[in-house]
């Protein structure tokens, strides 16, 4: 399938990269980043879900900032950057995103979902708990923070007291090695969405640590990060694609 890539600006300014077939009007997805920022890795991810059939658009909500992204190499830097993120400004940046992607006249109507990665993975539950409505499948690749561990300053939302919210079904994809999002944690969160009646899936890869989908991080897994590709894409196409793409 032949893709488009651009850089956009939504109305309130916030600024994203965008990948999407070059024709036809196609589900979207919000794709939300590590704390490294829309770096090549996210860039491909975007490409890779525009050669599948979706509008994908991450967000770069460092776009305040002089310095917009990070090496997987310097940690500290990543985590600075992180820093000056605040919940409730994010909040409203995702929420000028879908409004972006609402009045495209590429995206199908009603068929809007949200994926992300490590702080992404926590923001794509936040964003389909704030936005029950607009968001009709979520995914989250190791989200950390959503049963409360490793909180930093400026995340003060409560993603257990947020998880009541959730109308979406939740793809939860988690490595068995992470030292940040331990297998309690993951218990813990899941918990609490089956205490809710909550639809979600959950899967822990045998072997497999923080960042296992990465191919730029020494963590990356191969074989899991294969496998919950898959099930990533199986998970999208059932909740957010219909019997065949629509022409504009």
């Amino acid at each position: 399938m032949e893709i488009t890539t651009e850089r956009i600006k939504t109305a309130e300014g916030v600024e994203g990269f965008l990948a999407r077939p070059k024709s036809g009007k196609v589900p979207a997805l919000l794709v939300h980043f590590e704390i490294f920022g829309v770096n090549e890795h996210i860039q491909d991810v975007c490409k890779r879900l525009a050669a599948e059939g979706y509008a994908a658009l991450a967000p770069d909500y460092y776009f305040r900032l002089e310095k917009r992204t990070a090496p997987y190499t310097d940690v500290k830097t990543a985590f600075g950057l992180a820093l000056t993120l605040k919940d409730d400004q994010v909040m409203a940046d995702i929420g000028s995103c879908l409004r972006y992607l609402e009045s495209q006249p590429f995206v199908e109507s009603g068929s809007i979902g949200t994926l992300g990665f490590c702080m992404g993975g926590r923001l794509s539950f936040l964003t389909a708990t704030h936005h029950p409505k607009e968001i009709a499948a979520a995914v989250s690749f190791y989200g950390g923070g959503l049963a409360g561990e490793n909180h930093r300053e400026g995340q003060t939302i409560n993603a257990m007291e947020e998880a009541s919210k959730l109308r979406s079904p939740l793809l939860l994809l988690y490595g068995e090695l992470d030292q940040h999002i331990t297998p309690e944690h993951v218990d813990l969160f899941t918990e609490r969405l089956k205490q809710l009646g909550k639809g979600y899936q959950s899967f822990v890869y045998r072997g497999a640590g923080h960042g296992f989908f990465c191919n730029e991080r020494g963590s990356y897994n191969p074989t899991a990060a294969a496998d919950a590709w898959q099930k990533t894409l199986e998970f999208l196409a059932a909740n957010l694609k219909s019997s065949g793409p629509a022409t504009p």
